[in-house]
């Protein structure tokens, strides 16, 4: 059920509406959703002091459009060790650590576990964010164990919610051709459901930018809208775009494509509480602007961004906690610190 005053849109609707505002009218759609967006949440607009951890970059799915990933006996791999990622973040004192990897063998899912576990031994007040569904599946099949199982492990030793990760685009012809190794996208709804079920929280993203159109956004949002009915586990929908090496490739996504993006993520998503504007792939005066087209949270400072910027990023790895505030108050918005369940933090 909507949330708010929302009319829900049905597919049909959406699809109307796209097609209206595709003719220079997207400005009245992000009117539309900044009203429901100050509706919730006034002039707020939240960021969390967090820590992006990448234990290792050495992946076996081989995905077609990802340059992060390598394969093992790569001269660009790189494995941390776990005293290596303590270090990173006694460094940086997150909020919430945001931790994603490759499918290897380096990281296993014994290792994976002894992470989760020492985090929380160090630090219990932090939010513990961890491994995307594809990761969990890739634990579950060299574990021999069921989805359930393999959460309910890491949810002991201290694990909080899922990120949304692996979502991509829940298109089977272009998962398939894109990402032929991946699991496909019953799987990834299935394995946020189990997830959900044990009480634990996750994030859901769409990756743009991959050919897809309007229609593919769409039914991956819709297909969001539906699990957040069955189980109301998702805090977040992250809008991603994209990254190429070369700005002026006629695939990157213009600005105001990016922000109705987010416009049309909170008009459809009628029940999940936030939309984040994610400023390492969005751009961060794009992500500014897009607090007024219904986003309502700026991500953080990140610490060190390595996924996107593999990809040619020409955003800032980080961003200071003063940088971020600037950014919200020149946008028009008043900003406040949060933490990874969206807790206020004083």
């Amino acid at each position: 059920m909507a949330s708010d005053s929302l009319p829900r849109l049905s597919r049909t609707e959406a699809l109307e509406r796209v097609a209206r505002s595709a003719h220079d009218q997207w400005l009245e759609v992000g009117q539309l959703a900044n009203q429901h967006r100050i509706a919730r949440y006034g002039l707020d607009a939240t960021y969390v002091h967090n820590l992006h951890v990448n234990p290792s970059n050495l992946c076996l799915a081989g995905c077609r459009v990802c340059r992060f990933g390598v394969k093992p006996g790569s001269s660009r791999g790189f494995v941390l060790s776990i005293s290596e990622i303590l270090d990173q973040v006694a460094q940086n004192h997150p909020d919430e650590v945001h931790i994603v990897g490759g499918l290897n063998h380096e990281w296993n899912f014994t290792r994976s576990m002894d992470l989760i576990q020492s985090l929380r031994n160090h630090w219990s007040h932090m939010t513990i964010k961890a491994f995307t569904a594809v990761e969990i599946d890739w634990f579950a099949r060299n574990e021999e164990q069921p989805v359930g199982v393999i959460l309910e492990r890491l949810q002991r030793a201290g694990l909080d919610g899922l990120p949304g990760g692996g979502a991509e685009i829940f298109s089977e012809i272009l998962r398939k051709q894109l990402f032929p190794n991946k699991i496909s996208s019953e799987r990834w709804l299935s394995i946020h459901e189990t997830a959900h079920g044990l009480g634990l929280f996750s994030n859901a993203t769409l990756l743009c930018g991959l050919g897809e159109g309007w229609e593919e956004r769409i039914d991956h949002l819709l297909a969001l809208r539906d699990l957040q009915d069955r189980t109301g586990g998702l805090t977040a929908f992250i809008p991603l775009v994209l990254q190429f090496p070369d700005p002026d490739d006629p695939r990157v996504l213009a600005p105001l494509e990016r922000l109705a993006i987010i416009a049309m993520s909170r008009l459809i998503l009628d029940n999940v509480p936030h939309i984040k504007a994610y400023w390492p792939m969005m751009g961060v005066e794009t992500a500014a602007v897009a607090l007024s087209w219904g986003a309502d949270d700026l991500d953080g400072v990140i610490g060190r961004e390595r996924i996107a910027h593999a990809a040619g990023a020409d955003t800032p790895e980080a961003l200071t906690a003063e940088t971020l505030c600037r950014t919200i108050r020149a946008a028009g918005f008043e900003p406040v610190r949060r933490d990874g369940r969206f807790r206020r933090v004083v």
